[in-house]
C-alpha cells in the first residue's frame, strides 16, 4: 500500500463516511498520525477503542505541520464544525477538504472567508449507504468509487491538489475534477432527485398500504425504496442547502411524469411502446459506453 502524503490527518465527523476513512487509513502502512473529532464524544471514544484515532476525546490540540482536515458532517453543520476545531489547529499549515454532497452553502461560507478558501479543496466521494454511523462504516466503502475534487480558489497550490488526489486514490477511489459551480446542478438530477422520488413513493405506499407495503413486493420494492432509510438529518440538510436546483429538478420530473400520465390516458399502445423502447435503448446504450 502507498504512503499517505500527510504527516497528520484530522477527520471531523465520525459517521459512515468519516468512519470509513478512518477504517481505510487503519489498513494503510503509513506514518501519518490520525485524529478524530465528533460532537458526540462517545463516538470519539468508540473510535479510539477501535484503534482508529490517537485521541480518546475532543480535548486535544493539533498545532502541527502538514495536516489534512476533512469535514464529514451534515451539509448545514460544516460552518459550526469548523469553528469548533479552529482553535485546535494551525490553519497556515493545513489543507482542508470535505465530503459533502451539496456545495452551495459551503461555497457561500468559503467566499466569506478568503483565508480558509485558499486552503480548501472540495471533495465529494460518490459512495454511501442507507445505514449511517461509525458502526456501519467500512474500509472498502470507497473502493472503485468516484471522488470529485473541486478547486475553490485560484490561490490553491497545485501541490496541495495532488496530495489530496493521492489521498483519495489510496482510499481506493478514482478521482475526477469538477467545477464547484456545476456540482449542485448535476447532483440535483443524479442523486438528490432520485432520493426525493423514493421518499415520495414511500409516502404514497405507506399512506395507502400501511403495514402491507412490502407484503407482495417479492423483494424488488424493498430494493427500490432502500434509500428512504437514509439518515434523515443528512437529507434534510441536502434538500435545504441545494433548494433551488432540487426544485428545478422536481419541476422537470413532474413534466416527465405528466407526459407518461397523458400517454397512458391516451390509450395509444404504439406511442406508449415507442416511448418505453426509446428510454430502454437510451439507458442500455449509456451503460454500455460506461
Amino acid at each position: 500500500m502507498g504512503i499517505i502524503g500527510f504527516k497528520n490527518i484530522l477527520v471531523v465527523g465520525l459517521g459512515l463516511i468519516g468512519g470509513s476513512i478512518l477504517k481505510k487509513l487503519s489498513t494503510i502502512n503509513s506514518k501519518a498520525l490520525v485524529y478524530g473529532f465528533d460532537k458526540k464524544e462517545e463516538t470519539v471514544r468508540e473510535a479510539f477503542k477501535l484503534g482508529l484515532i490517537k485521541n480518546q476525546d475532543n480535548e486535544f490540540n493539533l498545532f502541527k505541520n502538514d495536516i489534512l482536515i476533512i469535514f464529514s458532517v451534515p451539509t448545514l453543520a460544516l460552518e459550526e464544525a469548523y469553528y469548533l476545531i479552529e482553535g485546535k489547529i494551525t490553519q497556515e499549515q493545513a489543507i482542508f477538504s470535505d465530503t459533502l454532497s451539496s456545495k452551495t452553502e459551503l461555497l457561500k461560507f468559503l467566499n466569506s472567508n478568503p483565508k480558509l478558501s485558499s486552503k480548501f479543496l472540495m471533495s465529494h466521494p460518490i459512495a454511501g449507504s442507507e445505514r449511517s454511523g461509525l458502526k456501519n462504516s467500512k474500509a472498502s466503502l470507497f473502493e472503485k468509487k468516484i471522488v470529485l475534487i473541486s478547486r475553490v480558489s485560484g490561490q490553491t497550490k497545485r501541490h496541495d491538489f495532488k496530495k489530496l488526489k493521492d489521498f483519495w486514490v489510496l482510499m481506493g477511489a478514482e478521482v475526477l475534477s469538477m467545477r464547484p459551480e456545476a456540482h449542485d446542478k448535476i447532483f440535483s438530477l443524479t442523486s438528490h432527485l432520485p432520493h426525493i422520488v423514493t421518499y415520495a413513493l414511500m409516502d404514497l405506499l405507506y399512506k395507502n398500504l400501511s403495514e402491507k407495503t412490502f407484503l407482495y413486493s417479492g423483494g424488488s420494492l424493498e430494493g427500490y425504496t432502500r434509500v428512504a432509510s437514509s439518515d434523515p438529518r443528512m437529507w434534510k440538510d441536502i434538500m435545504l442547502s441545494n433548494k433551488e436546483e432540487i426544485l428545478k429538478a422536481i419541476d422537470g420530473f413532474t413534466e416527465s411524469l405528466d407526459h407518461i400520465y397523458k400517454l397512458i390516458e391516451s390509450n395509444d399502445q404504439e406511442l406508449i411502446l415507442s416511448f418505453l423502447k426509446n428510454l430502454k435503448s437510451s439507458r442500455d446504450n449509456l451503460l454500455d459506453k460506461n
